[in-house]
């Protein structure tokens, strides 16, 4: 009886899990399809951005136990899946392959150095790691320093000086010292951004475009984001299209960028980077 129980329990637990793949796999190929069919001149990453409105807010989707994989979850983001997603999706758009599967490789070469998985260390944690090497890969550009960005002197250190913050950091030693050759590369480093007071303006002005990824620099030490979206161009004025835990879902907001930055006391101002399959 009790090996009976285990078997159900472990075949209705296998069937939820296919039961998930399958329908974000659906869901995928179906965006795809609908994103192939846009007139060659559409915005990719907004469109992509817009099918996701709505789609509860998660933290700690990546983490779980055993060895770095890639995880896949379309059922819920935090605002990094979020981007990545989005990005995976415009990607396969412009490889002209509406599959699950080439989805899949797509983010996996975003969210991994080099796009190969090598444990915990081996993904971009850090949003300047991250924009750094998937410009190699030119699958993104920085506009920030072009549009008039001020210069900013960041040390990225904050995973390894708090690793019980982190599953995969906790009590493993050998993970520390990978994430600690990692940040090695990013003391004391030269990027660029518009300060927060600046963002009362007009898109026009400020050189942001619809489906622009904007990253909330911060004054937090150790980091150099907290926060990213896409750019949503309301009249000539710029909101934040996001994954947001305050709402709990992919929203957009209603104020513009710099009234939902300026309250935030550790927001310091925004990057930006564009899709350069998105265009």
């Amino acid at each position: 009886m009790k090996i009976r129980l285990l078997l159900a329990v472990a075949c209705l637990w296998a069937n939820v899990l296919s039961g998930n793949a399958q329908t974000d796999s659906i869901r995928v190929e179906t965006w795809l399809r609908e994103g192939c069919a846009l007139p060659a001149d559409s915005n990719r990453c907004l469109f992509y951005a817009m099918q996701m409105m709505g789609t509860p807010y998660a933290a700690g989707t990546l983490e779980g136990e055993g060895g770095e994989r890639l995880i896949v979850r379309i059922d819920s983001v935090d605002c990094t899946t979020f981007v990545e997603t989005v990005l995976a999706l415009v990607l396969a758009d412009a490889d002209g392959v509406p599959a699950f599967t080439r989805f899949k490789q797509r983010l996996r070469q975003i969210r991994y150095r080099s796009g190969v998985i090598d444990g915990y260390a081996s993904r971009l944690h850090y949003f300047s790691d991250w924009v750094c090497d998937n410009e190699r890969k030119r699958f993104v550009e920085e506009r920030t320093c072009a549009l008039g960005g001020k210069h900013l002197y960041i040390t990225l250190d904050f995973m390894t000086g708090h690793p019980d913050a982190y599953p995969a950091l906790r009590n493993d030693t050998s993970e520390i010292r990978r994430m600690k050759d990692v940040e090695r590369r990013w003391r004391n480093r030269c990027v660029c951004y518009i300060p927060k007071g600046e963002l009362n303006k007009k898109a026009g002005e400020l050189g942001i475009r619809n489906g622009d990824i904007l990253a909330l620099t911060t004054s937090v030490d150790g980091l150099d984001v907290v926060h990213m979206g896409f750019a949503c161009l309301v009249g000539d004025e710029v909101h934040l299209l996001h994954a947001s835990s305050a709402v709990g879902r992919v929203v957009l907001d209603t104020c513009t960028l710099f009234q939902y930055s300026a309250p935030k006391r550790t927001h310091t101002g925004v990057r930006v980077v564009s899709c350069v399959a998105g265009r």
